[in-house]
């Protein structure tokens, strides 16, 4: 692998994400993924990968709540809060240089076009009030929700967590994020609600 390919490259902002074919997509892998099978190692611009199922998530989370119980979800949502606040690979790379604080809403439906084009589901926002800081998503094929099975309870915790910390770090503020509805639990699509989190 070349120095030139493994360096993080540039993402066009102009790009209408809700508008690629599925071709186009695939050249999008294509242009911006290095792959060395001797070494093991895939890289989607510049950023390490490795092909996961969803099952495998689940199968912890399943483990976790079978020997932690209802703490799962405090664990699960945090773990996710703190994945958003990280580098955000591919996702990342596609929200940069977006004025989030100005285009909130933009940012958002950017963000979901960028998760549905790594397999994250199709999000879309719902609802929204810019004024409250209070914002509904729902999601239809999660990778967690159709891995996990029939449930009585939502299970999408740490998508929730994902939510709650990439909004904190588009809008500069934290919030909180509520699986209010889920397709484990034969629902059509899941629904979370965000809101900013209680000043202390």
């Amino acid at each position: 692998m070349s120095d030139e390919r493994s360096r993080p490259r540039p993402v066009p902002q102009d790009w209408d994400l809700s508008a690629l074919s599925p071709e186009e997509v695939r050249e999008i892998y294509l242009r911006f993924m290095d792959i060395d099978p001797k070494g093991g190692v895939i890289r989607l611009l510049g950023h390490r990968y490795g092909f996961l199922r969803p099952e495998v998530l689940v199968n912890i989370q399943k483990q976790l709540e079978q020997t932690v119980g209802a703490s799962t979800k405090g664990f699960l949502y945090l773990a996710g809060e703190r994945s958003a606040e990280a580098d955000q690979g591919l996702s990342g790379k596609l929200l940069e240089g977006l004025d989030a604080k100005r285009l909130s809403v933009e940012a958002f439906r950017r963000l979901a076009d960028a998760l549905a084009i790594i397999g994250y589901g199709r999000f879309e926002l719902v609802a929204s009030d810019l004024g409250s800081g209070e914002y509904a998503f729902t999601l239809r094929n999660s990778p967690i929700a159709e891995a996990y099975g029939a449930s009585k309870k939502p299970v999408c915790h740490l998508l929730a967590g994902f939510l709650g910390g990439v909004s904190r770090r588009l809008l500069d503020r934290d919030f909180l994020c509520e699986e209010t509805a889920c397709r484990a639990q034969g629902r059509e699509v899941c629904r979370f609600e965000l809101r900013p989190a209680p000043r202390p």
